[in-house]
């Protein structure tokens, strides 16, 4: 199965920097069905969200994954203090779902609750 693959978050390990949210579909074929799972993707080498998607979608592709940018987003990541803020939005793809961001971030890292936040303010 292509979606196993994929890893669900890869950031950078510290600093601020522009993330994507990305939905992936895995076509239905023979008697499998379709399948879904949402993945982040944030790289502090990215001047726009659009770079980050230009960069990581080929590996998509080459898994036959088809793929739908849902939205971005900044995140601060301070991996000595167990903390992560994520915040913003991105120009080209609108509003990240922020929430399911920290859900799936908190499935990575196992900082203490709390550690984790959301705001849709600030760029």
């Amino acid at each position: 199965m292509a979606l196993d693959q994929v890893e669900d978050v890869v950031i950078e390990a510290d600093g601020v920097f522009k993330y994507i949210l990305i939905e992936l579909i895995e076509p239905a074929k023979n008697d499998k069905p379709e399948r879904t799972k949402t993945v982040v993707r944030g790289f502090e080498w990215a001047e726009f969200h659009a770079d980050i998607l230009d960069r990581v979608a080929p590996k998509f592709s080459e898994l036959r994954l088809d793929y739908d940018c849902v939205g971005g987003g900044r995140i601060q990541h301070d991996s000595k203090n167990q903390k992560i803020r994520i915040y913003g939005y991105s120009v080209g793809f609108g509003l990240a779902n922020h929430k399911v961001t920290q859900e799936l971030l908190y499935r990575k890292y196992n900082y203490p609750d709390g550690n984790i936040t959301w705001s849709n303010a600030g760029y």
